[in-house]
C-alpha cells in the first residue's frame, strides 16, 4: 500500500498531493508547494531523507549568502579586510583577529562561527581576559606564530598580488596601505607603529 504524503511538510516543502506524475524509473513523484510559491517535483524518499528540502530556492540562497561581498564587515572577533580568493565554490576572505591582531584567511562561514585565528587556544581564560580588556597588549610589532610575512601586521593578498599594512588602533583594524614589494609594506607598518605609541621589539 502507498503511504499518502499529502499535507506533509519536509523542510520548506508542502506535499500538494500524487496528480500522477511519474519518473523514469515508475516512482511516484509528489506534487510540492515550497514557501517561495512555486511548486515542484520530489520523490518520497528525497522528501524523507531531506535531501530536497526546496523548489531550488534555498540553494539559490545560500550561494548568493556565500559570494555576498564581507569587505569591512566585522563579527566579535574579526575584521574582514577583503577578498583573498574563491575556490571550489568558496570564498576566502582576508581577516584580522581581533584578539592578537593576527591575518588569516577565512571562509564566509567560518568568520561567523570560529572565535579567534586559534590564539586563543592554548592560553588560560585569565590570559584572554586580560588581552581583551587592555588595549595596550595589542600595542606590539612581535609577530604572531601564524604570520605568513614574518612582519606584523603585513600579509600577502594573493589575488591582488601585493603586501598590505594593516595597524591595530583603539581594538579595530586600521588599513594603512600596500605595496607589490614586502620590505616597502613594512616601512609603511613601522611608520604607522612610530606613531600609534607601539613597542618595539629587538
Amino acid at each position: 500500500m502507498k503511504l499518502d504524503l499529502t499535507g506533509n511538510k519536509y523542510g520548506r516543502l508542502t506535499v500538494l498531493g500524487d496528480d500522477g506524475t511519474r519518473a523514469k524509473s515508475g516512482k511516484v513523484l509528489w506534487h510540492c508547494l515550497c514557501e517561495c510559491g512555486n511548486t515542484t517535483y520530489v520523490r518520497a524518499d528525497h522528501l524523507k531523507n531531506g535531501s530536497v528540502v526546496s523548489c531550488g530556492c534555498l540553494n539559490k540562497e545560500e550561494k548568493h549568502e556565500r559570494f555576498k561581498d564581507l569587505t569591512n564587515t566585522e563579527t566579535d572577533n574579526f575584521k574582514v579586510i577583503d577578498r583573498a580568493y574563491s575556490k571550489n565554490q568558496r570564498v576566502y576572505w582576508n581577516c584580522i583577529c581581533k584578539h592578537c591582531g593576527n591575518h588569516i584567511e577565512l571562509q564566509s562561514n567560518q568568520i561567523a562561527r570560529y572565535l579567534s585565528c586559534g590564539c586563543k587556544q592554548n592560553r588560560s581564560t585569565k590570559e584572554q581576559m586580560a588581552e581583551i580588556s587592555d588595549p595596550e597588549s595589542l600595542k606590539t610589532n612581535k609577530p604572531t606564530a601564524k604570520s605568513t610575512t614574518g612582519v606584523r601586521g603585513v600579509y600577502y593578498n594573493k589575488r591582488k598580488k601585493r603586501y598590505v599594512a594593516y595597524i591595530n588602533v583603539d581594538k579595530k583594524s586600521k588599513y594603512l596601505g600596500s605595496s607589490v614589494y614586502l620590505e616597502e609594506a613594512t616601512k609603511i607598518r613601522r611608520e604607522a607603529e612610530i606613531e600609534f605609541g607601539y613597542k618595539q621589539e629587538p
